[in-house]
Protein backbone atom coordinates (compact mmCIF):
# COMPACT_ATOMS: atom_id res chain seq x y z
CA UNK A 1 0.00 0.00 0.00
CA UNK A 2 1.16 3.44 -0.82
CA UNK A 3 0.87 6.32 1.62
CA UNK A 4 1.55 9.98 0.86
CA UNK A 5 2.56 12.21 3.93
CA UNK A 6 2.37 15.65 3.11
CA UNK A 7 2.08 18.98 5.23
CA UNK A 8 0.51 21.87 3.81
CA UNK A 9 0.96 25.40 2.44
CA UNK A 10 -0.29 28.58 0.65
CA UNK A 11 -0.47 26.35 -2.47
CA UNK A 12 -2.56 23.99 -1.45
CA UNK A 13 -5.09 23.03 -2.96
CA UNK A 14 -5.24 24.97 -5.96
CA UNK A 15 -3.19 27.83 -6.75
CA UNK A 16 -3.39 29.72 -9.89
CA UNK A 17 -5.24 27.09 -12.03
CA UNK A 18 -3.06 24.34 -10.86
CA UNK A 19 -2.35 21.59 -8.68
CA UNK A 20 -0.60 22.26 -5.72
CA UNK A 21 2.05 20.12 -4.65
CA UNK A 22 0.21 18.01 -2.01
CA UNK A 23 -2.74 17.55 -5.18
CA UNK A 24 -0.26 16.92 -7.79
CA UNK A 25 1.49 14.15 -6.13
CA UNK A 26 -1.35 12.22 -5.03
CA UNK A 27 -2.78 12.49 -8.93
CA UNK A 28 0.61 11.63 -10.10
CA UNK A 29 0.57 8.84 -7.82
CA UNK A 30 -2.72 7.84 -6.79
CA UNK A 31 -1.59 6.63 -2.89
CA UNK A 32 -4.52 4.22 -1.38
CA UNK A 33 -3.45 6.49 1.45
CA UNK A 34 -3.04 9.86 2.41
CA UNK A 35 -1.42 11.15 5.53
CA UNK A 36 -1.72 15.37 5.78
CA UNK A 37 -0.24 17.60 8.43
CA UNK A 38 -1.39 20.78 8.72
CA UNK A 39 -0.25 23.90 11.10
CA UNK A 40 -2.58 26.18 12.85
CA UNK A 41 -2.38 28.54 10.42
CA UNK A 42 -3.39 25.76 7.09
CA UNK A 43 -5.74 23.78 9.56
CA UNK A 44 -9.03 25.89 8.33
CA UNK A 45 -8.28 25.13 4.82
CA UNK A 46 -8.74 20.99 5.95
CA UNK A 47 -11.93 20.32 4.76
CA UNK A 48 -10.97 22.16 0.86
CA UNK A 49 -7.42 20.02 0.85
CA UNK A 50 -9.74 16.77 1.57
CA UNK A 51 -12.74 17.55 -1.19
CA UNK A 52 -9.88 18.69 -3.71
CA UNK A 53 -8.08 14.88 -3.29
CA UNK A 54 -11.43 13.24 -3.37
CA UNK A 55 -12.21 15.45 -6.73
CA UNK A 56 -9.50 13.28 -8.90
CA UNK A 57 -11.38 11.22 -11.48
CA UNK A 58 -11.75 7.16 -10.39
CA UNK A 59 -9.77 7.99 -6.75
CA UNK A 60 -11.40 7.40 -3.64
CA UNK A 61 -8.08 8.04 -1.04
CA UNK A 62 -8.32 7.12 2.36
CA UNK A 63 -7.53 11.10 3.74
CA UNK A 64 -6.01 10.73 7.61
CA UNK A 65 -5.84 14.45 9.46
CA UNK A 66 -2.48 13.76 11.59
CA UNK A 67 -3.51 14.14 14.82
CA UNK A 68 -1.43 16.96 15.90
CA UNK A 69 -1.19 20.15 14.74
CA UNK A 70 1.58 22.25 14.37
CA UNK A 71 2.33 25.20 16.27
CA UNK A 72 1.97 28.23 14.23
CA UNK A 73 5.40 29.18 16.31
CA UNK A 74 7.48 26.42 15.93
CA UNK A 75 6.78 26.11 11.62
CA UNK A 76 10.19 28.20 11.16
CA UNK A 77 11.85 26.16 13.62
CA UNK A 78 13.87 23.45 11.84
CA UNK A 79 14.73 21.69 14.99
CA UNK A 80 11.02 21.09 16.31
CA UNK A 81 9.98 20.50 12.65
CA UNK A 82 12.91 17.68 12.24
CA UNK A 83 12.22 15.89 15.19
CA UNK A 84 8.15 15.97 14.74
CA UNK A 85 8.47 15.02 11.35
CA UNK A 86 10.88 12.12 11.55
CA UNK A 87 8.28 11.07 14.30
CA UNK A 88 5.77 10.96 11.58
CA UNK A 89 7.88 9.39 9.36
CA UNK A 90 9.00 6.71 11.24
CA UNK A 91 5.22 5.80 12.87
CA UNK A 92 4.48 4.75 9.25
CA UNK A 93 7.26 3.34 7.82
CA UNK A 94 6.11 -0.15 8.26
CA UNK A 95 2.83 0.28 6.80
CA UNK A 96 3.25 0.44 3.25
CA UNK A 97 5.63 2.11 0.56
CA UNK A 98 5.92 5.75 1.86
CA UNK A 99 5.86 8.67 -0.32
CA UNK A 100 7.28 12.08 1.30
CA UNK A 101 5.92 15.28 -0.56
CA UNK A 102 9.08 17.73 -0.26
CA UNK A 103 7.04 21.05 -2.11
CA UNK A 104 4.37 22.10 0.83
CA UNK A 105 4.69 24.55 3.60
CA UNK A 106 7.53 26.16 5.12
CA UNK A 107 11.29 26.12 4.23
CA UNK A 108 12.12 24.65 8.25
CA UNK A 109 9.28 21.67 7.16
CA UNK A 110 10.46 21.27 3.96
CA UNK A 111 13.79 20.47 5.10
CA UNK A 112 13.21 18.55 7.87
CA UNK A 113 10.94 15.71 4.73
CA UNK A 114 14.53 15.97 3.04
CA UNK A 115 17.15 15.39 5.83
CA UNK A 116 14.36 12.85 7.92
CA UNK A 117 14.75 10.83 4.75
CA UNK A 118 18.32 11.28 4.12
CA UNK A 119 19.52 11.49 6.95
CA UNK A 120 17.81 8.20 8.86
CA UNK A 121 18.90 6.43 5.41
CA UNK A 122 14.96 5.49 4.87
CA UNK A 123 15.06 5.66 0.61
CA UNK A 124 11.72 6.18 0.66
CA UNK A 125 10.46 7.91 -2.12
CA UNK A 126 10.49 11.81 -1.73
CA UNK A 127 9.03 13.80 -4.14
CA UNK A 128 9.49 17.77 -5.22
CA UNK A 129 6.75 19.37 -7.51
CA UNK A 130 8.12 22.16 -9.53
CA UNK A 131 6.16 25.46 -10.23
CA UNK A 132 3.56 24.79 -13.47
CA UNK A 133 5.96 27.91 -14.91
CA UNK A 134 9.04 26.10 -14.13
CA UNK A 135 10.09 29.34 -12.03
CA UNK A 136 9.27 30.53 -8.76
CA UNK A 137 5.59 31.10 -7.52
CA UNK A 138 6.54 34.68 -6.10
CA UNK A 139 3.92 37.33 -7.32
CA UNK A 140 1.62 34.52 -8.28
CA UNK A 141 -1.54 34.96 -6.28
CA UNK A 142 -3.02 32.78 -3.87
CA UNK A 143 -6.36 31.27 -4.16
CA UNK A 144 -7.45 30.81 -0.92
CA UNK A 145 -10.85 32.56 -1.15
CA UNK A 146 -12.15 31.72 -4.10
CA UNK A 147 -14.89 28.80 -4.50
CA UNK A 148 -13.33 25.33 -4.49
CA UNK A 149 -15.87 24.03 -6.83
CA UNK A 150 -14.79 26.53 -8.96
CA UNK A 151 -11.04 26.05 -8.32
CA UNK A 152 -11.33 22.20 -9.49
CA UNK A 153 -13.54 23.16 -12.53
CA UNK A 154 -11.12 25.42 -13.88
CA UNK A 155 -7.88 23.72 -12.89
CA UNK A 156 -5.94 22.77 -15.94
CA UNK A 157 -3.93 19.80 -14.19
CA UNK A 158 -7.52 18.43 -13.71
CA UNK A 159 -7.13 16.28 -17.01
CA UNK A 160 -6.72 13.32 -18.23
CA UNK A 161 -2.96 14.02 -19.61
CA UNK A 162 -2.10 16.43 -17.34
CA UNK A 163 1.83 17.64 -17.35
CA UNK A 164 3.58 15.77 -14.73
CA UNK A 165 5.39 18.29 -12.58
CA UNK A 166 6.58 15.68 -10.26
CA UNK A 167 10.69 15.42 -10.06
CA UNK A 168 11.80 12.22 -7.34
CA UNK A 169 14.57 12.25 -5.53
CA UNK A 170 16.83 9.50 -7.40
CA UNK A 171 20.06 10.89 -8.21
CA UNK A 172 22.76 12.65 -6.62
CA UNK A 173 22.51 15.59 -8.92
CA UNK A 174 18.95 16.22 -7.57
CA UNK A 175 19.93 15.87 -4.73
CA UNK A 176 22.66 18.33 -4.37
CA UNK A 177 20.57 20.62 -6.38
CA UNK A 178 17.57 20.44 -3.80
CA UNK A 179 19.91 20.35 -1.10
CA UNK A 180 21.04 24.01 -2.33
CA UNK A 181 17.38 25.56 -2.76
CA UNK A 182 16.62 24.09 0.83
CA UNK A 183 20.04 25.71 2.18
CA UNK A 184 19.48 29.19 -0.26
CA UNK A 185 16.01 29.48 1.41
CA UNK A 186 16.93 28.63 5.26
CA UNK A 187 19.75 31.22 5.25
CA UNK A 188 17.05 34.06 2.59
CA UNK A 189 14.91 33.36 5.98
CA UNK A 190 17.66 33.48 8.54
CA UNK A 191 17.43 30.23 9.57
CA UNK A 192 21.64 29.83 9.93
CA UNK A 193 21.65 26.86 12.59
CA UNK A 194 19.12 25.16 10.54
CA UNK A 195 21.33 25.49 7.00
CA UNK A 196 24.47 24.88 9.30
CA UNK A 197 22.72 21.35 10.17
CA UNK A 198 21.80 20.93 7.24
CA UNK A 199 25.24 21.45 5.74
CA UNK A 200 26.82 19.15 8.35
CA UNK A 201 24.42 16.29 7.84
CA UNK A 202 25.08 15.73 4.07
CA UNK A 203 28.24 14.55 3.38
CA UNK A 204 28.24 15.49 -0.06
CA UNK A 205 28.78 19.41 0.95
CA UNK A 206 31.69 18.84 3.46
CA UNK A 207 33.70 20.78 0.66
CA UNK A 208 31.49 24.06 0.82
CA UNK A 209 34.60 25.00 3.62
CA UNK A 210 34.18 28.64 3.37
CA UNK A 211 30.36 28.41 3.78
CA UNK A 212 30.30 26.09 6.42
CA UNK A 213 32.81 28.67 7.94
CA UNK A 214 31.09 31.47 7.65
CA UNK A 215 27.32 30.03 8.99
CA UNK A 216 29.54 28.28 11.91
CA UNK A 217 30.50 32.24 12.63
CA UNK A 218 27.79 33.46 12.56
CA UNK A 219 26.13 30.46 14.66
CA UNK A 220 28.45 30.77 17.59
CA UNK A 221 28.29 34.31 17.64
CA UNK A 222 24.46 34.00 18.36
CA UNK A 223 24.88 31.21 20.68
CA UNK A 224 27.43 32.75 22.65
CA UNK A 225 26.22 36.60 21.97
CA UNK A 226 29.37 37.99 20.72
CA UNK A 227 30.27 39.59 17.50
CA UNK A 228 30.32 38.17 14.20
CA UNK A 229 33.78 37.89 12.62
CA UNK A 230 32.50 40.27 9.45
CA UNK A 231 31.26 43.44 12.35
CA UNK A 232 34.63 42.60 13.99
CA UNK A 233 36.55 43.95 10.93
CA UNK A 234 34.40 47.16 10.51
CA UNK A 235 36.03 50.05 11.35
CA UNK A 236 34.06 50.91 14.06
CA UNK A 237 34.51 51.57 18.31
CA UNK A 238 34.11 49.00 19.96
CA UNK A 239 30.97 49.79 21.79
CA UNK A 240 29.39 51.18 18.25
CA UNK A 241 30.55 47.57 17.66
CA UNK A 242 28.45 46.27 20.90
CA UNK A 243 24.95 48.78 19.77
CA UNK A 244 25.13 47.30 16.12
CA UNK A 245 25.23 43.81 16.69
CA UNK A 246 23.06 44.02 19.64
CA UNK A 247 20.99 46.07 16.94
CA UNK A 248 20.61 43.84 14.12
CA UNK A 249 20.06 41.02 16.97
CA UNK A 250 17.00 42.45 17.45
CA UNK A 251 16.04 42.95 13.80
CA UNK A 252 17.26 39.71 12.84
CA UNK A 253 14.83 38.30 15.69
CA UNK A 254 11.93 40.10 14.26
CA UNK A 255 12.16 39.18 10.81
CA UNK A 256 12.56 35.46 12.20
CA UNK A 257 9.21 36.75 13.35
CA UNK A 258 10.53 36.33 17.08
CA UNK A 259 8.66 39.64 18.18
CA UNK A 260 8.64 38.72 21.94
CA UNK A 261 12.54 37.88 22.08
CA UNK A 262 12.80 41.57 19.77
CA UNK A 263 10.91 43.88 21.83
CA UNK A 264 12.48 42.36 25.21
CA UNK A 265 15.93 42.97 23.67
CA UNK A 266 14.80 46.26 22.43
CA UNK A 267 14.65 48.04 25.82
CA UNK A 268 18.04 46.46 27.16
CA UNK A 269 19.64 47.67 24.14
CA UNK A 270 17.92 51.11 24.75
CA UNK A 271 19.46 51.57 28.11
CA UNK A 272 22.64 51.01 27.23
CA UNK A 273 22.75 53.44 23.96
CA UNK A 274 20.74 56.42 26.69
CA UNK A 275 23.46 55.28 28.96
CA UNK A 276 26.63 56.34 26.12
CA UNK A 277 24.55 59.26 24.67
CA UNK A 278 24.13 60.77 27.94
CA UNK A 279 28.06 60.45 29.24
CA UNK A 280 29.35 61.68 25.91
CA UNK A 281 27.28 65.00 26.56
CA UNK A 282 27.35 64.91 30.68
CA UNK A 283 30.05 62.81 32.35
CA UNK A 284 28.90 62.81 35.68
CA UNK A 285 25.01 62.47 34.81
CA UNK A 286 24.86 59.07 35.71
CA UNK A 287 26.63 58.55 38.48
CA UNK A 288 25.38 61.50 40.43
CA UNK A 289 21.97 60.06 39.88
CA UNK A 290 23.05 56.75 41.25
CA UNK A 291 24.17 58.29 44.14
CA UNK A 292 21.72 60.77 44.92
CA UNK A 293 18.96 57.78 44.25
CA UNK A 294 20.84 55.12 45.92
CA UNK A 295 20.89 52.57 43.05
CA UNK A 296 23.47 50.22 41.54
CA UNK A 297 21.79 50.00 38.26
CA UNK A 298 19.27 51.80 35.96
CA UNK A 299 16.68 51.20 34.30
CA UNK A 300 14.50 53.14 30.64
CA UNK A 301 12.42 55.10 33.29
CA UNK A 302 15.33 56.39 35.03
CA UNK A 303 16.97 57.22 32.05
CA UNK A 304 13.89 59.24 31.38
CA UNK A 305 14.18 60.76 34.21
CA UNK A 306 18.14 62.39 33.91
CA UNK A 307 16.95 63.47 30.13
CA UNK A 308 14.70 65.52 31.62
CA UNK A 309 17.00 67.17 34.42
CA UNK A 310 19.66 67.80 31.70
CA UNK A 311 16.57 69.16 29.26
CA UNK A 312 17.49 66.55 26.36
CA UNK A 313 14.17 67.01 25.02
CA UNK A 314 14.66 65.79 21.60
CA UNK A 315 16.44 62.50 22.79
CA UNK A 316 13.75 62.17 24.87
CA UNK A 317 11.10 62.26 22.02
CA UNK A 318 13.28 60.24 19.99
CA UNK A 319 12.62 57.26 22.60
CA UNK A 320 9.49 58.45 23.58
CA UNK A 321 8.18 55.10 21.70
CA UNK A 322 10.23 52.89 22.97
CA UNK A 323 9.07 54.01 27.18
CA UNK A 324 5.33 53.75 25.67
CA UNK A 325 6.44 49.60 24.73
CA UNK A 326 7.89 49.44 28.82
CA UNK A 327 4.78 47.99 30.05
CA UNK A 328 3.98 45.74 27.14
CA UNK A 329 7.66 44.22 27.63
CA UNK A 330 7.93 43.92 30.98
CA UNK A 331 4.38 41.48 30.87
CA UNK A 332 5.61 39.85 28.10
CA UNK A 333 9.43 39.05 29.93
CA UNK A 334 8.08 38.33 33.18
CA UNK A 335 4.27 36.70 32.85
CA UNK A 336 3.00 34.52 29.79
CA UNK A 337 1.14 37.44 28.17
CA UNK A 338 0.94 37.41 24.42
CA UNK A 339 1.92 40.80 21.94
CA UNK A 340 -1.66 42.26 20.83
CA UNK A 341 -1.45 43.37 17.30
CA UNK A 342 -1.20 47.17 18.60
CA UNK A 343 2.69 45.79 20.18
CA UNK A 344 3.38 44.60 17.65
CA UNK A 345 2.85 47.62 15.56
CA UNK A 346 4.45 49.98 18.20
CA UNK A 347 7.71 47.82 17.96
CA UNK A 348 8.07 48.78 14.66
CA UNK A 349 8.15 52.24 15.09
CA UNK A 350 10.18 51.79 18.00
CA UNK A 351 12.86 49.77 16.15
CA UNK A 352 13.16 52.83 13.30
CA UNK A 353 13.43 55.24 15.94
CA UNK A 354 16.29 53.26 17.97
CA UNK A 355 17.67 52.99 14.49
CA UNK A 356 18.02 56.53 13.93
CA UNK A 357 18.89 57.24 17.27
CA UNK A 358 22.23 55.09 16.91
CA UNK A 359 22.36 56.74 13.39
CA UNK A 360 22.55 60.13 15.05
CA UNK A 361 25.03 59.38 17.88
CA UNK A 362 27.63 57.15 16.18
CA UNK A 363 29.44 57.07 13.32
CA UNK A 364 28.03 53.72 11.94
CA UNK A 365 27.38 54.11 8.53
CA UNK A 366 23.99 53.04 7.05
CA UNK A 367 25.09 50.19 4.88
CA UNK A 368 26.04 47.90 7.92
CA UNK A 369 22.28 48.18 9.25
CA UNK A 370 21.92 45.66 6.18
CA UNK A 371 24.61 43.21 7.58
CA UNK A 372 22.47 40.12 7.32
CA UNK A 373 20.93 40.43 4.04
CA UNK A 374 24.54 41.13 2.60
CA UNK A 375 25.60 38.10 4.62
CA UNK A 376 22.72 35.97 2.50
CA UNK A 377 23.88 37.49 -1.17
CA UNK A 378 27.75 36.13 -0.14
CA UNK A 379 25.82 32.56 1.21
CA UNK A 380 24.12 32.48 -1.80
CA UNK A 381 26.99 33.54 -4.01
CA UNK A 382 28.78 30.20 -2.69
CA UNK A 383 25.89 28.17 -3.48
CA UNK A 384 25.76 28.71 -7.31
Amino acid sequence: MAILISATGDTDPIRDFHDGALLHIARKYKPEKIVVIYSERTFKKREKIEQALCSISGYNPTVICHDEVLDNNEVFQFDAMFEKISTIIQHYLDDGELILNLSSATPQIKSAFFIANRLNDLNVKAVQVLAPSHDSNEGIPHSNNEELQDLIENNFDNVENFEDRTVEDLSEKFSTTLLKRNLKNLILHYDYKAALDMLMQDSSYYGLKTLRENLEDIVSSHNHQRIPRGLQKKKLTDIEKKILNSFLLIDLQKKRGNLSESLIRLKTLSEFLLDFIITKSHSNAIDDYLVKNDKLTLNLLDYRSILKQKRMWILLKQIKSVIALNKSRNQVAHSLEPLDAENIKHLGKAMKDIKMLIRDYTSIPGHLFEFYDQFNQECCELLR
